[in-house]
C-alpha cells in the first residue's frame, strides 16, 4: 500500500484586489521605470514627476535588499492584507498600522530582508543584526543594488529614521501619485478578480500560466514545499512582466489586469440575466428550514443581503475553504434561498427575498389564530 509519510495541507488558491499589495506592488515598478526599462508609460512619467526627497526615498529603500526588493515587501506583509481581517482594507489601514509600530520593528524588517538576500544566494546566514555598523556593513555587502552600505547603515543605527523615511514613501507615493489611478483603475482590477476564478481552480501551475501568459519560475518550482496560500492580485501597469511576493507559507503573483480581460473578452454591458426563484411547497419549506439550520450558511446569507457575489468573494470574506462555501452555496441553492446566474464569466450569488418571504409566510401560517 506505498510508505506512508506526513501529509500537508494542499495549497490555497485565492485572489484578490488589495490596496496595500497593489501599492507595493507599484512602488516596486515605480523603482525600475526608467526610460527604456519597457515599463508602461504611466510609470516612467509618474517617477519623473516625483519630488526629489521622494525620489530618493524610493531608490534607497528599495536598493539595498537584493534585486528581488525585499524591503518594502516587509511593512506590507507585517500588516498581513490576506488575513480575513484585513481583505478590505485601504493604504489607510496599513499607514495606521505602520504608524503604531515601535522604531525597532523596522530595523528588523531591514534584518529580515537582509537575511532573505542571503537564503536566494545560497550564502550562509548574516550574523545577528542589531544596531552594530560591522555586522551591518558585512550583511550589506551582497544584497546592495542602488544603495550604499553609507546610506543604509544610519537607518538601521537609529531606526526611528527609517521608520521616518520608509511612511514617508508611502504615504508620499500614496496621497501623491497612485491614489487616484488606483481609484480609476478599480474596476478593471475588480473585473479581473472575477474572471481569474476559472483559472485558479486549475491549481497553482495552470493558474500561473493562464493568467501571466509564463511558466512557473524556476525559483518558485523550488520553494513550493514552503508555499501554503497563493494569491493572485490583478495589477493595471505590469503589461508583459512578471512580478510576484514570495513571503513563506504566502506566494503573491501579480497579472497584468487589462492583458486578461483582452484575451477573455470584453465584459458584458448588461446585468447579470434575473434571477430565478424556485416555488414554494411543504417540502421546499422543510429543505429551506434544514438549510438555515446551520451558522455559515445563515453568514452567507447576511454577506448576500447586501448584494450579489461571486463564490470566491464569500470565501475570502467568511475566511472558509472554498470547498467548504460551494456545500453550503449549494444547499442554499436547492432550498431555493440563493439563486445563481452566470454574467461577465463568472457565476453571480444572490439572495431570493420572494424565497425568504414565502419560508416567513409559511412559518407564520401555522401559528395559531390571533399570534
Amino acid at each position: 500500500m506505498g510508505e506512508l509519510v506526513a501529509g500537508k495541507p494542499a495549497l490555497r488558491l485565492d485572489t484578490l484586489v488589495s490596496a496595500p499589495l497593489d501599492l507595493v506592488s507599484a512602488l516596486a515598478l515605480l523603482y525600475r521605470a526608467v526610460p527604456g526599462s519597457g515599463l508602461d508609460p504611466w510609470l516612467v512619467a509618474a517617477r519623473r514627476a516625483l519630488p526629489a526627497p521622494l525620489l530618493a526615498d524610493l531608490d534607497l529603500l528599495h536598493g539595498f535588499s537584493g534585486r528581488l526588493l525585499y524591503y518594502m515587501e516587509e511593512p506590507v506583509m507585517r500588516f498581513d492584507p490576506l488575513a480575513r481581517a484585513h481583505r478590505d482594507a485601504g493604504v489607510d489601514d496599513l499607514l495606521a498600522f505602520l504608524d503604531d509600530l515601535p522604531a525597532a520593528d523596522f530595523r528588523a524588517m531591514a534584518a529580515h530582508a537582509v537575511v532573505r538576500v542571503h537564503r536566494d544566494l545560497a550564502l550562509d546566514p548574516p550574523a545577528p543584526l542589531g544596531a552594530d555598523p560591522a555586522a551591518w556593513r558585512a550583511a550589506l555587502e551582497p544584497a546592495l543594488t542602488t544603495a550604499t552600505a553609507a546610506e543604509v547603515i544610519p537607518l538601521v543605527a537609529e531606526p526611528y529614521r527609517l521608520k521616518e523615511r520608509t511612511l514617508r514613501l508611502l504615504r508620499g507615493v500614496w496621497e501623491g501619485v497612485y491614489r487616484d489611478e488606483f481609484a480609476a483603475r478599480l474596476p478593471t482590477l475588480r473585473e479581473a478578480a472575477g474572471r481569474a476564478h476559472p483559472a485558479v481552480d486549475r491549481g497553482v501551475g495552470l493558474a500561473f500560466a493562464d493568467l501571466t501568459g509564463n511558466r512557473l519560475p524556476a525559483p518558485l518550482v523550488t520553494r513550493l514545499g514552503d508555499i501554503g496560500r497563493v494569491t493572485f492580485c490583478p495589477s493595471a501597469h505590469l503589461g508583459t512582466f512578471v512580478s510576484y511576493m514570495l513571503y513563506p507559507p504566502d506566494l503573491v503573483v501579480f497579472f497584468d489586469a487589462p492583458a486578461l480581460l483582452a484575451r477573455v473578452g470584453a465584459p458584458a454591458a448588461a446585468d447579470p440575466p434575473p434571477l430565478v426563484a424556485g416555488a414554494m411547497t411543504d417540502e421546499a419549506l422543510l429543505e429551506a428550514l434544514r438549510a438555515l439550520a446551520d451558522p455559515t450558511r445563515l453568514r452567507i446569507l447576511d454577506l448576500l443581503g447586501d448584494g450579489r457575489l461571486y463564490a470566491q468573494e464569500i470565501v475570502g470574506r467568511l475566511g472558509i475553504a472554498q470547498s467548504a462555501a460551494s456545500r453550503h452555496l449549494a444547499q442554499l441553492e436547492r432550498a431555493g434561498l440563493v439563486a445563481v446566474a452566470p454574467g461577465r464569466g463568472v457565476k453571480f450569488y444572490a439572495v431570493d427575498p420572494d424565497r425568504l418571504a414565502a419560508v416567513a409566510g409559511a412559518i407564520h401560517g401555522r401559528a395559531p389564530s390571533g399570534a
